[in-house]
């Protein structure tokens, strides 16, 4: 587990986390939520700061830390003196390597709680980290400049289907051979979680984030050729572990929680049939934190569910709003009635209850968006006797039986 929700009973695991078990989560996306009206401190902000940090430990249980550093950022102006956030909020800081806010956020729980151990145990950490990843920066940009990235055969990222690409990222397990070496049988490297690759023929780490295995392979046989390491060859590099590519689906499905993606997009109906839709759901809402977008997907609409879904975005699955459409007259049940797609016109007057009369004349009244109403005349038994196609209803459509 990555952060207890649970105060007083935080779990370490020595390490950075990576999201590979599947997490419920039941909130939805840290984008909104209105906060101003409670009292900081008060039961009732207290009460609703708690429901944002188990929101948060949900997201960062999945992988998803920016969302989470939200919700505890949240969750501590209303209750600023909330020590188990302020901790949770330094583990998120400190995923994404943001060692200055990380320390702040352990120097507070100290303050709070000087015989916290952990904690100081993190702070400490962090000062170490913020001090020795300095020349690790460095050390970054003396890569990128010194060892070229490798062209792909001159086709560029967006000619390039996203479905069909991979593109390796922090805590993705390779399986590294060389077809010239004693033994064929693949190495296993890790990349570390600021996306480099260390390997015997690199003089020094490798930044392979962002890169296809392809492009690593090459970048392998360079280096081995300049250091004259070992003879004529190829590298093989596939992928042995997923793990950089995550994306969070919860709501209405059978099988919420953290997924990965093997590829840099997949169709949203390949998502939503893995989590296993429950009968009620009716939209997604898409939220993609890299661009900042929110996509509201209809599920009844085929070519919507087609939407590419990226890593890192976050799927709500929830059931479609209410609607409803108005019926009066000579009918034995008029009033408000609930909306379902593909009703029609006759099917309408038979949830009213059918008319009372021999009423013929119908009139369907229709919002044209402005605010003005469009009334089309319907002659049931044009309907009936099929002269006239009957009409499809909308939401929010009125109709009235005439005597």
């Amino acid at each position: 587990m990555w952060i207890s929700p649970v105060p007083g009973q935080r779990q370490t695991n020595g390490g950075e986390t990576k999201p590979r078990s599947t997490v419920s989560y039941q909130e939805q996306s840290p984008g909104g939520g209105d906060e101003t009206n409670l009292e900081a401190g008060s039961p009732q902000a207290r009460a609703e700061a708690k429901k944002l940090y188990k929101a948060g430990v949900d997201y960062g249980n999945g992988g998803f830390f920016p969302q989470a550093a939200e919700l505890f950022r949240r969750a501590l102006r209303l209750n600023p003196q909330y020590i188990d956030a302020h901790y949770s909020l330094g583990r998120a800081y400190s995923d994404m390597r943001e060692w200055n806010k990380a320390i702040e956020s352990f120097e507070q729980v100290v303050a709070l709680d000087p015989k916290d151990k952990d904690a100081q145990k993190r702070l400490n950490h962090a000062r170490l980290m913020l001090e020795t990843e300095k020349p690790e920066a460095q050390q970054s940009s003396r890569t990128q400049t010194s060892i070229p990235t490798i062209e792909t055969a001159n086709v560029s990222a967006n000619e390039t289907p996203l479905t069909k690409t991979y593109r390796v990222g922090p805590g993705d397990v390779l399986d590294i051979s060389f077809d010239s070496a004693q033994s064929r049988e693949p190495a296993q490297f890790a990349v570390t979680s600021s996306g480099f690759l260390n390997h015997p023929v690199l003089a020094e780490p490798l930044l392979v984030r962002g890169l296809t295995v392809e492009e690593i392979s090459a970048q392998l046989e360079s280096a081995a050729k300049r250091g004259g390491a070992v003879g004529t060859g190829s590298f093989s590099v596939a992928v042995r572990e997923y793990v950089s590519h995550a994306i969070l689906v919860s709501g209405l499905v059978k099988d919420p929680g953290t997924k990965i993606l093997r590829r840099e997009a997949i169709p949203l109906s390949v998502v939503l049939a893995d989590a296993q839709l429950l009968p009620d759901a009716g939209r997604v809402i898409v939220v993609r934190s890299e661009s900042n977008e929110t996509f509201t997907v209809d599920l009844v609409e085929t070519p919507n569910v087609n939407l590419l879904v990226r890593p890192g975005d976050v799927l709500t699955v929830k059931a479609n709003p209410a609607q409803f459409f108005y019926v009066a007259g000579s009918v034995k049940d008029p009033g408000e009635k609930t909306y379902r797609r593909g009703l029609t016109l006759t099917q309408a007057i038979i949830v009213a209850g059918g008319l009372t009369g021999k009423s013929n004349d119908v009139r369907l009244a229709r919002d044209d968006g402005k605010g003005f109403l469009i009334v089309n005349r319907y002659k049931l038994q044009d309907i009936e006797s099929g002269k006239l196609k009957d009409p499809l209803i909308e939401p929010g459509d009125r109709i009235t039986i005439n005597d």
